[in-house]
């Protein structure tokens, strides 16, 4: 729980520092999609808020049983789990922030003001130190900067430990916004730093909790979140080899010496630990001479090589799709199905959150996906009866506007985008839809998993069902039997079209014998076929 402010002559306890350092990762998640976005250097190597995130995750374990320790041995204890379990570039950066962190809190119980003040020090210098070649406008200069505001508020007498990280907060955002000014790659693409940003979102997070706040997202201005067709252009026939990560365990390593061997292997080197255990991370061409040169002085795991020659391609046509202009209203609907996506994306969705039966997005994903989404308003679509209620509860915590038409199938979800008039407001565009929503009979063919009896219906387990408007209304041997019997019970109108997503297990030539054989069978209506490609459901059926 958040605390008081301190007074000037309080301290903080091994709890204080445990309770910073929880609030902290709840800060860095809520702005984990925003730094992610962030992630406009040439070479894309993961992305920065997840890698940082996961980052703070692996220092669970390494808590456990402390809960009535020190200072000095939670920081401690903070710098191994850091170690252990850094991902990336800025995870293995961030692991060394707060091993300088634990060295200037070494053998302390209890800290004020000029411990803190000492701590961030250390911590600027064990980052520094961590990379062979520190480049200014990064996370680098935003510690470096936090460093020096809290320094200056001690030197001039300040005690108390909460204003002192204040003036450090205060420090950090400063060297964010000028970032792009250090470092020319951020400024043509119009951003701050990812990984200045994830550092910011960690340290307002240990504000909070000194403050007694509530965390929330960041109010910083990051930028246009999107590179320049200059800036894409400039680094697209760059070359960048493999991103090489491990774990080199052993005794009596030399973590000075091993830098300094494969600063001259590789690119982006940032090799940091001790004697037993030392994380790195690099860019070469050749991973098996860096990995060689590990194995000869010790032993290696948690081994990660990527391909970010590819991963740059991917980067870029990625940004360029996310190049389209902002729109003021657009639709996000969830979905799964490389057909279904093909739909939903040719009608207008500006994005889509994969989900659906039995994968079923959580809160958090959905308003990942609404932020990312190219519209300042978003209508979502969660077609499915049990994303409903996530659907609700992610636009009650949405920074973006979020509003929910609460479609329960994917026939009510195409509906209600082919309503969607991006001229009209959000009011008149919910009404549109809903109603729209309303007129469809949505259906569903797939396979039961166990018997079972409902409304009069009995199933074996493995008959192929027919469900009518989230209500059982047939089981038979076939999928074909039992869309027939489907369609048969919808009673649909002359002049009716029924359109069938096939997916599942049905082949495209069982599609089209499915539809002849409703043509036969419900004389006057319109069948169509399309593929959805949806997993689980052989048909979803769409009845209007």
């Amino acid at each position: 729980m958040p605390r008081k402010t301190q007074s000037a002559s309080s301290l903080l306890t091994g709890d204080d520092l445990r309770q910073m350092f929880i609030v902290a990762r709840s800060s860095l998640e809520l702005n984990v999609s925003s730094i992610n976005a962030l992630n406009v250097f040439p070479v894309p190597d993961g992305d920065t808020g997840t890698n940082m995130l996961l980052t703070l995750k692996a220092v669970d374990e390494g808590l456990a049983g402390l809960e009535s320790a020190g200072a000095g041995v939670l920081a401690q204890a903070i710098a191994r789990g850091t170690l252990m379990g850094a991902r990336g570039n800025s995870g293995v950066i961030l692991s060394q922030f707060f091993h300088g962190w634990a060295q200037g809190l070494a053998g302390v119980d209890t800290f004020g003001g000029r411990e803190m003040a000492r701590a961030l020090q250390r911590a600027a210098d064990a980052s520094y130190k961590a990379v062979a070649n520190p480049v200014e406008g990064t996370i680098l200069t935003v510690v470096k900067e936090a460093a020096r505001g809290a320094g200056e508020a001690a030197a001039g007498g300040e005690l108390n430990p909460v204003v002192v990280w204040e003036r450090a907060c205060q420090a950090a955002r400063k060297a964010l916004a000028e970032t792009p000014d250090l470092l020319p790659v951020l400024k043509e693409a119009g951003v701050v730093d990812a990984g200045g940003l994830g550092l910011v979102a960690i340290m307002e997070g240990m504000r909070c909790y000194l403050c007694g706040e509530e965390v929330s997202p960041l109010n910083v201005d990051i930028g246009r979140v999107s590179p320049t067709a200059v800036y894409l252009t400039a680094t697209e026939d760059k070359e960048y080899g493999y991103c090489t990560q491990f774990l080199l365990q052993g005794s009596g390593l030399d973590v000075d010496t091993m830098r300094g061997r494969m600063a001259a292997m590789a690119d982006s080197t940032v090799v940091v630990g001790d004697t037993t255990a030392i994380k790195v991370h690099a860019h070469t061409y050749d991973p098996g001479a860096l990995i060689s040169y590990a194995v000869s002085v010790g032993s290696i795991t948690q081994v990660k090589i990527d391909n970010i020659d590819r991963q740059h391609q991917e980067f870029l046509e990625g940004h360029r799709e996310r190049q389209r202009a902002q729109v003021p209203l657009g639709v996000v609907a969830v979905a799964a199905g490389d057909g279904i996506l093909q739909v939903l994306r040719g009608l207008g969705a500006v994005d889509i959150v994969p989900g659906g039966q039995t994968m079923n997005p959580s809160v958090k994903d959905i308003v990942d996906h609404v932020a990312q989404a190219t519209a300042a308003q978003v209508i979502l679509l969660p077609n499915n009866p049990n994303i409903v209620g996530t659907a609700q509860q992610a636009a009650s915590v949405s920074p973006k506007p979020l509003h929910v038409v609460p479609t329960r199938s994917i026939p009510q979800g195409v509906a209600a985008l082919l309503a969607f008039n991006p001229d009209l407001d959000a009011a008149t565009n919910l009404a549109r839809m809903q109603e729209a929503a309303a007129g469809v009979r949505s259906g569903e063919v797939t396979r039961a998993v166990r018997a079972t009896s409902v409304g009069g219906v009995s199933v074996r387990q493995g008959d192929a069902i027919a469900m009518l408007d989230d209500k059982l209304v047939a089981a038979a041997a076939t999928s074909l039997e039992a869309l027939e019997k489907l369609c048969l019970g919808a009673a649909p109108a002359h002049g009716a079209l029924i359109t069938l997503y096939w997916g599942g297990s049905t082949q495209e030539q069982e599609a089209q014998e499915a539809a002849d054989r409703l043509r036969s069978c419900c004389p006057g209506v319109e069948v169509e076929v399309v593929h959805g490609g949806q997993p689980h459901y052989d048909y979803l059926v769409s009845i209007e």
